[in-house]
């Protein structure tokens, strides 16, 4: 059977691919299921299968008879999963959702892996302290690890959000030339707007591409994504918590050797390669797939 693959509801530049996320991660995808015949189409009278993104809109996933329907969501939102033969989300939170957080389909579609598992060796120490790019002013933790951190020491706050630099950073945030300027720091502030089961996006990749150090807030399943031993990880919202990883970053900022032991652990160690290879390997997500869409 042929499968006519019908892309709904999403952002701009997935389909034309001038988004960092696009639709060029679900070809690889689906070239591993049980979909692999397929097509993408524009033409809702010739598709058999929906993928639609966000919330349900009920117009378009029940207007006509699909052979199988799904359902991505990005954001920090649990699905209507009995709508849909099949949701990918950060998360098992039913029968029928295949854990696909945000964070590995931008690591797919942008083909980091290959840079994240063999970085270069990081000889010396960045000139500037630390990093901050946020545009949403409504994490009132993200908010306060940097205010705590800038009380200690200028933070470079680059984004539309507590900006203090006359300016924002234009680059596109999956680019080399933002890399650059990221690199330029110590630390990058990279948590999420929210926390919540296996939710994660670009936040906690970037400052690994960028050779900076993580200083990250959100869901505790980064830790089988990435080496917990190569980034700063809030372990929860208290004060006593919040203090232990300021003087983290403290630390490290006033130690060279140390900040440079530290920047040149492996992103990756046995734990999460394993857990990628059961998990987030296209091959995984494929056959996890494939066993929703018997």
């Amino acid at each position: 059977m042929k499968f006519y693959i019908y892309p709904h509801n999403w952002w701009p530049g997935f389909m034309n691919r001038q988004d960092a996320n696009h639709i060029g991660v679900f070809e690889q995808l689906f070239a591993h299921t049980k979909l692999r015949d397929f097509e993408i189409t524009t033409d809702l009278a010739k598709a058999n299968v929906l993928l639609d993104a966000g919330k349900p809109e009920d117009g378009v996933r029940t207007c006509k008879a699909w052979a199988y329907t799904i359902n991505f969501i990005g954001e920090p939102a649990f699905p209507d999963a009995n709508k849909y033969d099949l949701s990918l989300i950060g998360g098992n939170v039913a029968s029928n959702v295949v854990d696909f957080p945000l964070t590995i389909m931008y690591i797919h579609c942008n083909n980091f892996l290959p840079s994240l598992s063999q970085r270069r060796k990081i000889l010396s120490v960045p000139s500037s302290f630390c990093t901050f790019i946020v545009s949403n002013p409504n994490s009132v933790i993200r908010n306060k690890l940097f205010e705590r951190l800038n009380a200690y020491k200028k933070v470079s706050s680059m984004g539309s959000h507590a900006n203090n630099m006359g300016g924002t950073l234009r680059a596109p945030y999956w680019s080399q030339a933002y890399f650059n300027v990221l690199g330029q720091h110590k630390f990058m502030i990279c948590g999420e707007n929210t926390k919540m089961i296996h939710y994660s996006t670009e936040k906690i990749v970037n400052p690994y591409m960028a050779h900076t150090i993580p200083i990250y807030w959100g869901t505790a399943n980064v830790k089988n994504i990435f080496n917990p031993e190569s980034m700063l990880y809030l372990e929860d919202e208290s004060e006593e918590a919040m203090e232990r990883l300021c003087a983290q970053v403290i630390e490290l900022d006033t130690d060279d050797a140390k900040y440079l032991e530290f920047i040149n652990r492996p992103v990756f160690n046995d734990h999460t390669n394993e857990y990628w290879k059961n998990h987030y390997t296209f091959e995984a997500l494929g056959s996890k797939i494939d066993a929703v869409l018997h």
